[in-house]
């Protein structure tokens, strides 16, 4: 699987699944992202800089891929890395200033966990 996007030459060659590197040495072996404010769905769009940052090969893949709004599970998808590994790599891009997150009002809006049992748990007793 090349993690190249599509229509444009990244300047190395780099697959997660060629990789002798595990997913908890790319986060640092973090398991959650430091921001919760984004979901699968959120599109996220790499900040137009003049100068390409100095970052690690990985994320320089991720702004790459994010040159154009792309959800968070087309990122994993094109990147070849697991979502979890993706979603805590884009949150520190994020936390840094290197790509930003749109999320639809419906994703923030929407009912937590605790309501929907509750509905769930009415509709069982009728």
């Amino acid at each position: 699987m090349s993690a190249v996007p599509p229509g444009e030459e990244f300047p190395r060659e780099w697959s997660f699944e060629s990789s002798l590197i595990r997913p908890y040495s790319l986060t640092g072996g973090r398991t959650r992202p430091s921001r919760s404010d984004f979901s699968m769905t959120s599109q996220v769009v790499a900040v137009p800089s003049g100068a390409p940052p100095e970052v690690d090969p990985e994320l320089e893949l991720i702004l790459s891929l994010c040159a154009r709004p792309l959800s968070v599970a087309e990122v994993a998808s094109r990147s070849g890395f697991p979502l979890g590994v993706t979603r805590i790599l884009l949150a520190d891009l994020l936390d840094q200033g290197y790509v930003m997150v749109h999320t639809s009002d419906w994703e923030r809006n929407r009912p937590d966990a605790a309501t929907l049992r509750a509905v769930l748990d009415r509709i069982r007793e009728l």
